[in-house]
């Protein structure tokens, strides 16, 4: 795709070359040619020219129109062996950049109004209400292409009555397990300690979360499963109603900090916890559907985590989606490329299989829930979830909420010392994080 672009480029080159050496040429013939009258009077009898040096110089068509998307590197490598057959039915080259994709959301808001940005990009949900609001991303009409999406994904893609995105995948974490040491998930917290005693383990859950590096993703169901959530999600999501702090938020909150405390719940970061789980030295490791290749490591297998006093685990959805930069001056193309081409089912299998996250169409995902009973089992975790905001608010949640989870994790209570804010319990932690969240989305 880069070489036919920079063909293209050269060709321009060498014919403006040519263009230049005529005129030139031209010039000089002028320059040494006479002008008295002797010597138009030598000058031979003109004689007509040949008609082919008459004919007007064949024209060549306009080089196709370049599709630039950005997309992470499995995304991308999905779909180097399709696209092709596209830019040869479309007439229109498609340039793949590989983005880093934490990078997207951020330098997809400076260069499109530099002239540099994306006509289409690949991202996560959530980032939808601040680039609405920024103005950096068009609405898309997914027409009849809709009726094949589930519901969580299309809503996930909405913001202020408009849809803004393709989903391609979801995601929600769940509990591998490693299948040579116990044979299931169990349903409980305290049957889950109960395998790991009797497995003698060194740790028991990895949780990306601990350790020093705070995830308030992987965490949400330690705060949500029983009442807590971050912002109320009735017709949408209310910035003004935090409930971080709420009474089922601090019940789990403290729940968490009683699985910290009795060793159920490991102090890790999520590189401690898949190398935990990799060498056998944890029992369980929650997290989602991308680590099934570094899971593989064992003999693992996936079942839901454990319920909180009898209420399912509340994981984050997350969805990615296909979107149109609205600085691109091919909204069009662009809208055709996920439509006609990223939508078809042939592209969303190889995006499946090059990183298998659950599919957002219901045609790919009755084919890959019978063939793969673990997709089912992170289908049926997402189904007791809930996707993260995707209001431009959201942005103000992660630190706060991340930090008190970090607290409760590591057991880091005391007093600040840049702050000087004191936290004796998991309950200050949650009550601080949502005071900040308040205290950011007023501007305070």
């Amino acid at each position: 795709m880069n070489i036919r672009i920079y063909e293209r480029e050269y060709m321009k080159t060498n014919k403006l070359r040519l263009i230049v050496f005529l005129l030139m040429f031209s010039l000089v013939a002028v320059a040494c040619g006479g002008d008295t009258a002797d010597d138009a009077a030598e000058a031979p009898e003109a004689t007509e020219a040949p008609q082919e040096t008459l004919a007007a110089p064949a024209t060549t068509a306009p080089p196709p129109e370049v599709i630039v998307v950005w997309a992470e590197e499995k995304v991308a490598n999905a779909l180097d062996p399709l696209v092709g057959a596209y830019e040869a039915a479309a007439g229109v080259d498609v340039e793949v950049v590989v983005y880093d994709f934490g990078a997207i959301r951020t330098d997809v808001q400076t260069a499109g109004p530099a002239g540099e940005g994306p006509d289409v990009f690949l991202g996560a949900h959530d980032w939808v209400g601040e680039l609405a609001a920024n103005g950096v991303v068009s609405p898309l009409d997914l027409g009849s292409v809709a009726s094949d999406l589930f519901d969580v994904g299309v809503t996930a893609f909405s913001y202020g009555g408009e849809v803004y995105g393709f989903p391609y995948a979801t995601e929600a974490i769940a509990m591998y397990y490693n299948a040579d040491l116990v044979d299931s998930v169990p349903t409980t917290w305290e049957d889950a300690k109960a395998a790991c005693d009797a497995a003698g383990t060194e740790l028991c859950v990895g949780a990306p979360g601990g350790g020093g590096g705070g995830d308030a993703y992987h965490n949400h169901p330690f705060v949500a499963s029983a009442g807590g959530y971050v912002f109320a999600s009735e017709g949408g999501f209310d910035a003004s109603d935090v409930g971080l702090d709420n009474a089922g938020a601090i019940a789990s909150a403290e729940f968490l900090d009683g699985l910290v405390k009795n060793g159920t719940v490991a102090s890790t970061d999520y590189g401690g916890s898949m190398t935990a789980f990799q060498e056998g030295r944890s029992l369980f490791w929650m997290t989602g559907p991308w680590a099934r290749g570094d899971a593989s490591a064992v003999n693992y297998g996936v079942g839901l985590i454990p319920q909180f006093d009898g209420n399912a685990a509340t994981p984050f959805v997350g969805v990615r989606g296909a979107m149109v930069s609205s600085f691109s001056n091919k909204q069009v193309l662009a809208q055709s490329f996920i439509l006609d081409f990223f939508a078809t089912v042939e592209v969303q299998q190889a995006m499946y299989e090059s990183d298998p996250r659950l599919p957002a169409t219901k045609s790919l995902f009755a084919v890959v829930e019978a063939a793969d009973p673990i997709a089912a089992v992170f289908a049926a975790s997402a189904a007791n979830g809930i996707p993260m905001p995707n209001i431009p608010e959201m942005g103000s949640v992660w630190g706060p909420f991340g930090d008190a989870l970090l607290i409760i994790r590591d057991q880091n209570y005391g007093t600040n010392d840049e702050t000087g804010v004191t936290v004796s319990n998991a309950t200050d932690a949650m009550k601080l994080a949502a005071e900040q969240i308040r205290n950011a989305i007023a501007g305070g």
